[in-house]
């Protein structure tokens, strides 16, 4: 068995984009909660929802590959970003290493739903657009992170709900604890 450690950490919230500002979100007791109209209008017993920023990719991602991203891939890049920066991964040592990822995901309802709605009104699947169906998968966070990371190592996706990012924690410790990672 190997010892295990954390190196780097990112994250992309409804507390903040960085460590330091979720740090002082719940240093000052906020939330992230909000209370959604859009909600309410659509008839959801509760109206509260988080509101997370839209991250700007531009930068970063082509929009070739924007279009396979669904709005948790983008989160989840950023988070990423941060992570491989704060651990002082670059891109050489990824390319050198047999690096894998293992991410939480609980749902990919929207891009779903979005696809089926097209469908529904054009009755034609090409109208659900090229990168529907990778939007639409489970993995898609992770699929779409070691493609634009160039990752080659596992690559998981744990999806538990609440428990996701737990989870995805525990399953990368055990395979980088039992050399499988």
């Amino acid at each position: 068995m190997r010892r295990v450690v954390i190196t780097g950490m990112g994250i992309w919230s409804c507390l903040g984009t960085t460590l330091d500002e979720v740090r002082q979100s719940l240093y000052d007791g906020r939330s992230g909660v909000i209370f959604s109209q859009e909600r309410k209008d659509a008839g959801f017993r509760s109206a509260l929802c988080t509101a997370v920023p839209q991250p700007n990719l531009k930068p970063y991602v082509s929009r070739n590959l924007r279009q396979f991203m669904p709005e948790e891939a983008q989160y989840a890049y950023m988070a990423t970003r941060a992570a491989l920066e704060d651990a002082r991964l670059d891109p050489d040592y990824i390319a050198a290493h047999e690096v894998g990822i293992v991410y939480g995901n609980d749902s990919v309802a929207e891009a779903t739903m979005e696809a089926l709605d097209k469908f529904r009104e054009f009755h034609d699947t090409a109208a659900c657009g090229s990168g529907s169906i990778f939007q639409s998968m489970n993995s898609t966070v992770t699929m779409n992170l070691a493609c634009l990371f160039r990752l080659r190592g596992i690559n998981l996706t744990a999806s538990a709900a609440c428990a996701s990012g737990s989870q995805s924690v525990g399953l990368a410790y055990l395979l980088v604890r039992d050399g499988l990672q």
